[in-house]
């Protein structure tokens, strides 16, 4: 590692490192999003017409440079065989903060969520008793039922997760419980989706086959009508509650998918 450099952050007056790196010593930090080939593709075609142009943000941890910002121009340098990157070095305390901005970006539901899920480990794995309601945790992960969706991704990739955001950003907020405890309940709260995806998916195909009915919003459209809180501003059910009401209404609807035909073309008297 070559210090070219040593600048104070104009704000808050912290160090900051301008380097010269290696890229062998250089690694990726473990709650980024998963890398866009096509993404790093772009960057290359980029970097070979006007160079390596931004640098990298990191953070020190021994003897590595771990990348905060900048993976996919990292892979792209790497994919050029380019030997050494510039980056600035700042305060590890800072990452977490880095990582919200990660995932206040224009991401897909499932990046979001592995996102989050990753920072909130981070925490968990620092300081088990921290409580899930504190402010840093808060900052960090913009909404709670990110890490509920994040851990059934990891169980189940192909979750329809989206079906379900609008029920699980009125039932599933931050515990005022610590990290240690609020993290099981999280688990649990994933096996529930997962178990509830399948479910869905089973009422689906019924609803296919017997009505012959078939469109891309039809998943979604089974979920809303099988839901007990719609479009209520205001939720009083528990998120077990207002799950268990889901699954029975699926139950109901998989028994006699008919009932779906009247939820689409009500009568007049209902």
């Amino acid at each position: 590692m070559e210090e070219i450099s040593k600048i104070k952050e104009p704000l808050y007056g912290y160090e900051q490192e301008i380097i010269l790196v290696p890229t062998t010593k250089l690694k990726v930090i473990e709650v980024q999003r998963k890398a866009s080939a096509s993404h790093v593709k772009r960057l290359t075609e980029s970097i070979k017409r006007i160079g390596f142009v931004i640098p990298l943000i990191v953070v020190r941890r021994g003897d590595e440079d771990i990348v905060i910002d900048g993976q996919h121009r990292f892979l792209a340098a790497k994919e050029l065989g380019i030997r050494k990157l510039p980056a600035i070095v700042i305060p590890e305390k800072y990452a977490h903060n880095l990582m919200e901005l990660n995932v206040e970006k224009q991401m897909a539901l499932r990046d979001k969520a592995y996102v989050s899920l990753n920072v909130y480990m981070m925490y968990l794995n620092e300081d088990p008793s921290m409580e899930e309601e504190d402010g840093r945790i808060m900052d960090s992960i913009e909404c709670a039922y990110y890490v509920t969706l994040g851990m059934a991704y990891k169980e189940k990739p192909r979750l329809f997760g989206s079906a379900y955001e609008s029920i699980l950003r009125k039932v599933d907020g931050f515990l005022s419980k610590p990290l240690e405890k609020a993290s099981v309940e999280r688990a649990e709260r994933a096996k529930v989706l997962i178990e509830t995806d399948a479910l869905a998916k089973e009422v689906v195909d019924k609803v296919r086959r017997e009505l012959e009915i078939e469109h891309p919003f039809l998943y979604k459209e089974i979920v809303s009508s099988c839901s007990a809180i719609k479009r209520k501003k205001k939720v009083k059910l528990t998120f077990s509650e207002t799950f268990d009401g889901l699954r029975k209404n699926l139950g109901n609807l998989s028994a006699d998918p008919s009932k779906f035909r009247a939820h689409r073309f009500p009568t007049a008297s209902s």
